[in-house]
C-alpha cells in the first residue's frame, strides 16, 4: 500500500465497492479502456510530466499508466478503502474532494484523468470545472464515460451511475466548461450486443451479484474471447461508429488555465 495523504475527509461515494476487487490490470475492460487511452495520448501529442488520475480507487490506472508512460500518476479518491489497496507508485495518493480546491493542488497537473467517474456525479459540470482548475496552462483533460442509454441497466444502477453518454451531450459539457473537444471517440462496439444481453440477464440476478455478474467474465473462455474482441477492435485501422463507452479529451486554454 502507498502513502495516504488526507487532503479532504474520506467520504461515502456512489460507486460499489466490490468493483475494486475486480478492476485489476489483467481485465479484459481495464486493458481495452488502457489501449484506448494510450491510442489517444499519441494523438494528442502532449508532452506530460504529471498526471492526476481523478477517483483512482484502487490504483489500478494509476499502476498502468506510470508503466507505459513512465510517469509519476498521482491518484485521489474519497474512498479510503479503495485507497488503500493501491499498490506503491511513483505518484501520490490523496483523500481529497476536487471541489475543494486546495490550493497545492491547484494549477499543478500536465493533465487530468477523469475515467469512468463524472457518471456518477449529479452536477457532472461543476465538477468537470473544478478538476480542470488543477491543470497548468494549456493542460489535457481526458474522460471516459459509459455510451448510451439504450445500454443503462442494472449494471449501472447498482454501479452509482447517474447516466449514460451520447457524443453529443459529452462534447456539450467540455464546452459548458470552456474545452474544445478535440476527440470524441466511441469504443467497444464489439461488446455492444454482450451488454444488451447482460441487460436482460441481470433482471433475474439479485443485487448482491449484479456487478461480479456483470462485469467478470464467468469462466477463462469467455475471458479469452473478451480479450479477443479487444485485441479485433484495436487492431482496426478505423474509429467505431459507436460502442459501450466514450473517450474523449481536449486542452485547457491559456485564458482559463493557471
Amino acid at each position: 500500500m502507498s502513502e495516504i495523504e488526507f487532503l479532504s475527509p474520506p467520504a461515502p461515494v456512489s460507486m460499489a465497492d466490490e468493483w475494486f476487487e475486480y478492476a485489476t490490470d489483467s481485465h479484459f475492460w481495464m486493458q481495452w479502456r488502457h489501449r484506448v487511452l494510450l491510442q489517444e495520448l499519441q494523438r494528442a501529442g502532449h508532452r506530460l510530466r504529471n498526471v492526476l488520475d481523478v477517483g483512482c480507487g484502487n490504483g489500478a490506472v494509476r499502476k498502468m499508466l506510470e508503466h507505459d508512460l513512465g510517469i509519476p500518476v498521482d491518484g485521489c479518491d474519497l474512498n479510503l478503502g479503495a485507497l488503500r489497496m493501491a499498490k506503491p507508485g511513483d505518484g501520490q495518493l490523496f483523500v481529497y474532494n476536487i471541489l475543494d480546491q486546495e490550493p497545492s493542488m491547484l494549477g499543478r497537473y500536465d493533465a487530468v484523468f477523469l475515467l469512468d467517474v463524472i457518471e456518477h456525479i449529479d452536477d457532472d459540470a461543476t465538477f468537470l470545472a473544478a478538476a480542470l482548475q488543477h491543470l497548468r496552462c494549456g493542460g489535457l483533460v481526458v474522460v471516459n464515460v459509459p455510451a448510451s442509454m439504450t445500454l443503462y441497466s442494472d449494471y449501472d444502477r447498482v454501479q452509482g451511475h447517474r447516466r449514460r453518454y451520447t457524443a453529443r451531450n459529452l462534447s456539450q459539457l467540455f464546452e459548458r466548461c470552456g474545452v474544445k473537444p478535440e476527440t470524441v471517440r466511441p469504443w467497444g462496439f464489439l461488446a455492444v450486443p454482450l451488454l444488451l444481453v447482460r441487460k436482460v440477464v441481470l433482471h433475474g440476478v439479485k443485487t448482491g451479484a449484479t456487478v461480479r455478474t456483470g462485469f467478470v467474465p464467468p469462466n477463462s473462455a469467455a475471458g479469452f474471447f473478451m480479450h479477443g474482441l479487444k485485441n479485433i477492435e484495436l487492431a482496426l485501422p478505423f474509429t467505431m461508429p459507436l460502442g459501450t463507452s466514450l473517450l474523449a479529451w481536449g486542452r485547457v486554454s491559456k485564458s482559463d488555465g493557471h
